[in-house]
């Protein structure tokens, strides 16, 4: 546990905790875990500076997502949208059931759209008595400037990748580290890695980069479909490849521009085909080779 955590998990025994905290870095595991771990201080039964105790019945509740005074907000495809910021907002306000606190953890906080994240501002500028809402980021830049001023910022650090795989459990270590690879190290890529599937995504960037290889548009059809949420994994895998090549030698800076510019589009909504195939195309037509 790094010193931000402890000073944390002490403002929270002591009821001194902000109401807006911005948790960021390391990985979305990491900070889940540390997002759960402040719930059950504050809503622990047991006494504040022995919490938490991981046997009462609201620790359980907490662990296993079933406590009512628990509120999770996360992206339903690769944005978290004004709709479903104004539904959290009808509970947020609502009396608690059983906690002493409400506490709202909202995962990917940096996917939130800008009408999102103005209705979110709302609730931070008048938040409802005993809550705290934790907003949890891998880029703290991600978010609005005028929430994070009005967040405390904790950094988490990247976990050494023996124990990220040990937190894992039931998952395969083999698959485990052939997503650390295929992220280039990056923890919480690797775990969108791991839900999305290993082999097929890799598959899928072996595939493209054929594609690409080649020149053949009609190839593309083989590579649908896919929703949003799979294609930013991809594209993110793919951009991992890339860098490497540029470090090699054997890929210029422009195949880069032209997924990152991919993935801004799909922010933007755009359907994730034509995202995928304005890509080819884009550097069919620039010349660009991609390599595994």
């Amino acid at each position: 546990m790094n010193p931000a955590q402890v000073l944390l998990e002490k403002a929270a025994r002591e009821d001194h905790l902000a109401h807006l905290l911005l948790f960021h870095g390391g990985s979305e595991l990491y900070r889940r875990q540390e997002a759960l771990r402040i719930a059950q201080i504050l809503n622990c039964s047991s006494p504040k500076q022995e919490s938490p105790c991981q046997i009462c019945m609201a620790c359980h509740k907490i662990l296993s997502y079933n406590h009512p005074d628990i509120l999770w907000l996360k992206p339903l495809k690769t944005t978290i949208g004004i709709e479903q910021v104004l539904a959290w907002q009808g509970k947020v306000y609502l009396k608690n059931y059983e906690g002493n606190y409400k506490v709202s953890i909202i995962e990917q906080a940096d996917s939130l759209t800008l009408p999102a994240a103005n209705a979110l501002l709302k609730v931070i500028e008048e938040p409802p008595e005993h809550s705290v809402i934790i907003l949890s980021a891998g880029n703290a830049e991600g978010i609005l400037p005028t929430i994070q001023s009005r967040a405390q910022l904790i950094y988490f650090p990247d976990l050494p990748n023996d124990e990220w795989i040990k937190e894992l459990g039931d998952t395969d270590q083999q698959e485990s580290k052939l997503a650390l690879e295929l992220s280039g190290k990056n923890q919480t890529l690797a775990a969108a890695i791991l839900e999305q599937g290993v082999f097929s995504l890799q598959e899928w960037v072996h595939k493209f980069f054929k594609v690409v290889e080649d020149k053949d548009f009609l190839a593309l059809f083989s590579l649908f479909p896919l929703d949003k949420t799979q294609a930013n994994v991809y594209l993110q895998a793919l951009a991992v490849q890339i860098q490497e090549g540029i470090r090699k030698g054997t890929n210029r800076p422009f195949e880069l521009l032209a997924i990152g510019k991919a993935n801004e589009a799909l922010r933007q909504q755009v359907n994730p085909r034509l995202v995928i195939e304005v890509l080819a195309l884009e550097l069919f037509q620039q010349g660009g080779v991609l390599c595994d």
